[in-house]
């Protein structure tokens, strides 16, 4: 045990204190803002394009009113002919005008515009005037505006009841909260996009980790010290203390972030929720346990394939080429995982959420829609579980001989030489 901490600990440090793990841990932080910033000015300059002054040719009286009396950001110039406002608009002086075709119920109009001028948005002057024009006609019929209204207000609703039919026959009536809703569909995508993100950066990482001393031919001299399972797991191990240290390095820096923001008096009520975050995940802890479990095989599975196939290369550089089908299985999991978001009693999504590979991508969903029975959640669990064992049992089984096999013909007759090797080995025991 002794042996094996040394090799999770130099894996670990070695991990850790480089520029690489700086990079991985300030890359997601990076990307995020830059995509927040690019959010917030397109936000921005799409707002200031929708608003600007705008020519009126031919309104009435009352219509200027209406308009003058919106609130819409908007600025008006009103005119008498159209020729007036084409001038106004050339010199640049409105940045659009709009003429009437008829002034009376309904009101009908054109909108000019330059064809490389601002976006102004006409739709929310047309609701303005279709307001008016309603209202117009309500008090020329002689209707009671007050009858109108509360007529208005009767709106048709629906409420969504699930039926959950046991075996025994019995009906049990579940009313759907759309606030809990969301925050499960809100867990079942965390899980998926935490598997994801852990594809995409640490199965090269495990890999190359792996590789990096085979292609060295050292391996002889460790294995001679340290036993080839505890070499392997110690590998293991040490990587997944890198990723818990990065997760916790996010914990902090989220804290942190709260407590400055909280310090500092910035108003956060764009970020409020209409419901309390706290009780809806109390209730939804079963999504939360489910989904952490199913993330945890997950991340142990790809991890063992990916130490595995890092064994078999001879050369460093060729990491990316055998990680490249594994990194895509979890490209293909996550894409079903996004299609469950929105179609949870697809065929395809039935099936891949019972596939080893694409089980923690696409189960999530399948609980938080509660389209899966708790037999399917089990059969899920325990098809994963031991799927996730024979791929350990293989990745240690086989690591001894593949470290030790060097070649050059590709993958599968390394495959081969290294499966002779151990069959060898297994005589002389």
């Amino acid at each position: 045990m002794n042996k094996m901490g040394i090799v999770i600990r130099e894996v670990y440090r070695k991990n850790v204190f480089s520029w690489a793990f700086v990079t991985m841990v300030l890359g997601p932080i990076l990307m995020i803002g830059v995509i927040g910033l690019i959010g917030f000015f397109i936000g921005s300059s799409k707002e200031a394009e929708s608003v600007g002054n705008i020519g009126i040719v031919g309104a009435t009286q009352e219509i200027q009113i209406v308009l003058n009396q919106s609130d819409l950001g908007n600025e008006y110039t009103y005119y008498e002919a159209q020729k007036e406002a084409e001038t106004a608009l050339d010199e640049g002086t409105i940045n659009g005008f709009i003429t009437f075709d008829s002034v009376e119920a309904p009101i009908s109009g054109k909108y000019y515009r330059e064809k490389v001028g601002k976006d102004i948005d006409v739709n929310q002057i047309q609701l303005v005037l279709q307001a008016y024009q309603t209202q117009t006609s309500i008090e020329n019929l002689g209707i009671d505006p007050a009858k109108i209204a509360e007529i208005e207000a009767q709106q048709v609703s629906f409420e969504t009841i699930n039926l959950n039919f046991s075996e025994s026959g019995e009906v049990q009536a579940d009313t759907a909260n759309q606030d809990l809703k969301s925050v499960r569909t809100g867990l079942a995508y965390a899980v998926c996009f935490v598997v994801y993100m852990f594809i995409m950066i640490y199965i090269g990482i495990i890999s190359q980790e792996i590789a990096t001393e085979k292609g060295s031919r050292i391996m002889e001299i460790v294995l001679s010290s340290i036993s080839a399972t505890q070499h392997f797991f110690g590998k293991m191990i040490g990587i997944g203390l890198v990723i818990l240290t990065q997760l916790a390095i996010y914990v902090v820096l989220f804290f942190v972030g709260r407590f400055v923001f909280n310090q500092m008096n910035f108003d956060l009520s764009f970020l409020s929720l209409p419901f309390s975050l706290s009780e809806m995940l109390s209730k939804a802890m079963n999504d939360l346990l489910l989904g952490g479990l199913f993330a945890l095989i997950g991340i142990l599975t790809y991890s063992s394939l990916a130490g595995f196939l890092g064994s078999l290369v001879s050369k460093v550089e060729d990491v990316n080429k055998v990680s490249a089908p594994l990194i895509l299985l979890g490209v293909v999991g996550f894409y079903i995982g996004m299609y469950a978001l929105a179609s949870t009693n697809n065929a395809i999504v039935k099936i891949g959420s019972l596939v080893p590979f694409f089980t923690p991508f696409v189960m999530p969903f399948r609980v938080a829609a509660e389209t899966v029975t708790s037999t399917e959640i089990l059969l899920s669990i325990v098809i994963t579980i031991v799927f996730m064992v024979i791929c350990l049992w293989v990745s240690a089984m086989f690591y001894k001989s593949n470290v030790l096999v060097t070649s050059d013909k590709g993958l599968f007759a390394t495959l081969k030489r290294s499966y002779q090797l151990l069959k060898s080995e297994r005589k002389h025991d």
